[in-house]
This record gives structure tokens, sequence and C-alpha cells, in this order.
């Protein structure tokens, strides 16, 4: 029978050991905790604990999804106990794929232990997870299957899906999980969730911004969490939290923010307000003119980026700029 199956592995923690073992036990003991109680008091989902990594199944595919958000969420949180968050951080990353899990019990000795698995499921997620960056959480569904409609449609998930347009394997769509949010909760209760988790992904991004590898992986979870936030944020109103990214992610090296940023605002549910609102076309005149923009440029230029592109093009249009092409 087909099941869901999730692989999460830890960004950075080989890292982290290399550097001091016991800060990393500590972080790898709340990762742990975190994921054993949530799975414990899930009896569909089974789990396997091993070095920094967890795998889980089920055949329930929605409680699944919702449960992993669940331990992304929480072990993000933790980050606000870790003093040196440049170096320490709890940042799960991994994919879902749904397909065959086969585990096999076999006869064990005290000191010899039999995970039995083949399972094409894992073989995917394994290859999710080694091929995206940040706190993501990738989830993969095969086109025009039944499958696809009772995953992509799922009123019962708690979190959004956001079409991705790279493809890993043949016939599969691929979908980010938007983890920040959870629809289980009122409009206002998750909103409050949602920008205390901002609050730390900003700060993580801006102690990781050394390197522009390290960097990269934390624009990737900053840019989840924007993106989780669009359908909250009012261009119309006062943000805290936009006026802070906005004014502490004008340097050159931010340029994957300022994508995020067009990105996260356009698809607001008053994004027809954005560009006529002060503080974006102010940033977008900053920011612009910055030797980075060039960056930016490119990248909305890759093949697989059209729709980055005709975000940055219709904020473009609607200020009546006109673009040399």
């Amino acid at each position: 029978m087909d099941r869901a199956l999730a692989f999460i592995d830890l960004l950075g923690f080989s890292s982290m050991v290399r550097k001091n073992f016991d800060n990393a036990r500590g972080i790898l003991d709340d990762f742990y905790n975190i994921s054993f109680r949530i799975i414990k008091s899930t009896p569909a989902i089974k789990g396997h604990l091993f070095s920094d990594s967890l795998m889980a199944y089920s055949e329930d595919k929605v409680l699944l999804v919702n449960k992993i958000c669940e331990i992304y969420r929480e072990s993000f949180r933790k980050n606000t106990d870790y003093h040196n968050q440049g170096t320490f951080f709890l940042l799960p990353r991994g994919g879902i794929s749904i397909w065959v899990v086969n585990i096999e019990d076999r006869r064990e000795a005290p000191n010899v232990r039999k995970d039995f698995i083949v399972s094409p499921a894992l073989v995917h997620s394994v290859e999710m997870e080694r091929n995206i960056k940040g706190s993501r959480l990738l989830i993969a569904v095969k086109t025009g299957t039944e499958e696809e409609r009772q995953v992509t449609w799922n009123a019962n998930i708690e979190s959004i899906l956001y079409n991705q347009d790279f493809c890993f394997w043949n016939r599969y769509r691929y979908k980010d999980v938007l983890w920040f949010a959870d629809l289980s909760k009122s409009s206002e209760e998750r909103k409050n969730e949602i920008e205390g988790l901002l609050d730390i992904a900003i700060n993580l991004a801006k102690a990781n911004s050394d390197t522009n590898e390290s960097l990269e992986h934390h624009i990737d979870t900053l840019r989840i969490g924007l993106l989780s936030y669009s359908h909250l944020f009012q261009a119309t109103m006062s943000s805290r939290l936009i006026d802070r990214i906005i004014n502490e992610f004008l340097d050159d090296k931010y340029w994957k923010v300022w994508l995020t940023i067009f990105e996260m605002a356009m698809q607001s549910p008053d994004s027809w307000a954005v560009p006529g609102t002060g503080k974006f076309v102010d940033f977008y005149k900053k920011v612009c003119l910055s030797k980075n923009w060039a960056k930016l440029l490119e990248e909305i230029n890759r093949p697989n980026n059209s729709y980055l592109k005709s975000v940055v093009e219709n904020f473009i249009k609607e200020l009546d700029i006109n673009v040399v092409k």
C-alpha cells in the first residue's frame, strides 16, 4: 500500500558537531524531544529517529503533513534559546513523497538491530531533502492522479501548498509547504504566530550573512515565512514586521530578500495597492539602483523563474515606469 513518507534532516548539523559537541548535542536533543512527543501522541504515524534525521510515514497523508509542520514550527521556536545563532540553530529540512513503503520485521540479536526498509518514497524524499536550501518542506505528488487531487485540494491540510517549477522526477509536481502558517488557527492567532516565527527567521538571516552559502539557506527560510504571511498582509495597513525587513535588508548581499519582498507583497489580498504604497515605492527606488539589482534580474530570467519575473514586471508596470528590455 502506498503511504506518505517524510524524510527530515537538520541543516548544518555536521558542522555544528565539529565546532562544539555539547552545543550540537543539545540542539539534537531538542529535535528528538519535539519529534518524539508529537509522533508518540499520533499513533497513525510511525517514526524512526537516527543520527540527525527523522523518517516518518503514515497511510493518513494529510495527518503526516500536518504533524511534520508542527514539528517544524516547534523546532524553529527553539532557536530563541540558542545564544550563538550564527553557528548553532535548529532548522529541519526535508521532503514528503507518496509511494511504496516496505518495512519488514527481521530477527534481531542483542547487539544487532535491523531496520529493513525498501521504499521508493524514501529514496524520493531523501533526494528532495538533499537538493533544497533552507528550512523547507517539499511535498511531491504524481501529476494527473487521484492522489494529486486528494492532496493538493484537501481542505484538511493545515498549511498552504505553494507551486514550484523545478522537477526532480518526471511526472511529479512539487510544492513547498508554507509551514509557518497553521490554518487550523484563527486569522489573528495565525498572524501572531507567523510574525513571531518571522522575527526568528530575520535574526537568523542577519546572524548568518558572512558567507553567500550560509546566507542563501537562511534567506530561503525567510522566504517560506514571508510567503506564509502573504495572505494576511495588507499593504494599506501599517506593518512593523515589513517595515523592519525593508529597512534592515537594503545591503547588496540581501538581493534575494528583495525578490522575496516583491513576491510576498504581490500575493497579498490587496496587491493592487502595493505599487502605490510609499514604503514599497521608496524601497524599489533604493534597491533598483544597487549593484546587485543585476543579480536579481539574472535570477528572474532563469528558465524556471517565469512566475517571479512576472511578479516584478507587474509591480514595475503598476508604477508606470518604462523598462528597457
